[in-house]
């Protein structure tokens, strides 16, 4: 696991109070963010809420919200007496695809920058998936 300070800082990192996303939204992104890139571990704790919330500034209920996404999303886990942990099954690939992954969502928010729509994403994403890719990838309107 990753010392509490290192966290606190990839968290206040992840956040920006000026910024077009909810606080709860951003703080969920940056814990993403640590449990992709397996600074948070399978099994890791999760600071409590209101130690989380007094250490970044927040709201206790904009903590909450951001925990219950993560239990949402099958990042996380709660269980009584141990407070929530990154879940078990939250990361089973290796770390090559681990770090596809992660090429994959920088090369996916470069796109975005330079114009492509999040749906011309979508569509040529489940294009990919479903294997009807035309050879001249003209299907997804890129």
């Amino acid at each position: 696991m990753t010392n509490d300070g290192e966290l606190l800082g990839l968290l206040r990192a992840g956040l920006d109070p000026n910024g077009s996303r909810p606080p709860y939204a951003q703080l969920r992104a940056a814990l993403a963010h640590a449990i992709e890139r397996g600074i948070l571990r399978p099994g890791d704790p999760l600071p409590t809420v209101r130690a989380l919330a007094a250490d970044l500034g927040l709201a206790v209920n904009t903590v909450a919200k951001t925990y219950t996404a993560l239990k949402h999303d099958g990042l996380t886990e709660n269980r009584a007496g141990a407070g929530t942990t990154v879940a078990r099954a939250a990361w089973s690939g290796t770390l090559d695809t681990r770090e596809a992954l992660l090429r994959w969502q920088q090369h996916t928010r470069d796109l975005l920058e330079a114009g492509v729509s999040a749906g011309a994403l979508r569509t040529a994403l489940d294009e990919a998936t479903m294997g009807n890719v035309s050879p001249d990838g003209q299907d997804s309107g890129l």
